[in-house]
């Protein structure tokens, strides 16, 4: 399905579906982009070199990786390995890997999406992709993966490379979020499925995501992501349905999101399912522990 005209108005956090546009059309995606609303772009030549999990296997298979482990913690392990395990039928989760986007980063061309943003090099751009070189991460689950409805403070586009992924998309006001601090970053919150905008990617989709978009995943098969990860302009953060967001985290966590933004693994604290059962109250256990304690 691709859109056309836009079925609604252009206005942040107020979309009436997630919009499909086509790549060759340039006008669309300025137009979406601008809203800042999560839009899918179709048809683009964003994967020139194929690449999929037998690439990663054959060619980085003694890369050690930080993955989540079926018993729902974290777990360093080669790739070769955890793909052997995943054939196997193990349950496993590779979540923003950053050693590993850097990687691939040469097979992928960041012009594409630094022409949808009309390319301004912000602040925290300098801080995520000079100074903690975060520009690409990748991603990969298997069927059975189960995380939890968050939100953060940088925005994402998504490519998907191999399988299909189902992504829950929603917005919350500060009021709404039942877990602003259970982590040292990002915000975390119920699911409300029948609130929520559901889309299918497929290999050769593209996500605009934008921050502080809760979104979750549903894995239908072994699926391959890449993430293109940048900050958004500093107007957006002090607009007036993202600064109570926005403002919250720098009160309330400054340490925690630089720490996030220097660190070498994009999630610290991903998986951490020992630590939680040490420290968080049994309503935050109930609620981490049906998303695998992520």
């Amino acid at each position: 399905m691709v859109a056309a005209v836009c079925e609604y108005p252009l206005e942040a956090t107020s979309p009436s579906h997630i919009p499909y546009v086509d790549a060759n059309d340039p006008a669309q995606i300025e137009a979406h982009y601008k809203a800042k609303i999560p839009f899918v772009i179709t048809g683009a030549d964003i994967n020139p070199h194929g690449i999929d999990s037998a690439h990663l296997r054959d060619n980085y298979g003694d890369l050690q990786v930080s993955c989540f482990s079926p018993s729902c913690t974290s777990q360093k392990i080669e790739l070769e390995q955890m793909f052997e395990r995943i054939a196997a039928g193990d349950k496993y989760r590779l979540r923003a890997d950053i050693p590993l986007g850097r990687c691939l980063e040469g097979f992928f061309s960041a012009r594409f999406f630094e022409k949808i943003r009309s390319f301004r090099r912000s602040l925290m751009d300098l801080v995520l992709h000079t100074l903690a070189r975060k520009k690409w991460a990748v991603f990969l689950s298997t069927p059975g993966c189960k995380m939890s409805n968050h939100a953060h403070i940088n925005s994402t586009f998504v490519i998907q490379l191999e399988g299909t992924k189902t992504w829950h998309l929603d917005f919350r006001n500060l009021a709404d979020i039942e877990h602003k601090d259970l982590y040292p970053y990002d915000f975390l919150a119920e699911k409300r499925p029948t609130e929520e905008f559901s889309i299918t990617m497929r290999p050769g989709n593209v996500l605009y995501l934008p921050a502080y978009w809760f979104h979750y995943t549903d894995t239908d098969t072994l699926s391959l992501s890449m993430h293109y990860i940048f900050a958004e302009s500093m107007s957006y953060y002090l607009s007036p349905k993202i600064w109570p967001l926005f403002i919250y985290e720098l009160i309330k966590r400054p340490f925690g999101m630089m720490r996030l933004a220097l660190a070498r693994d994009n999630e610290f604290g991903f998986g951490d399912k020992l630590k939680w059962l040490r420290s968080k109250s049994p309503k935050e256990l109930a609620f981490l522990s049906q998303n695998d304690y992520s």
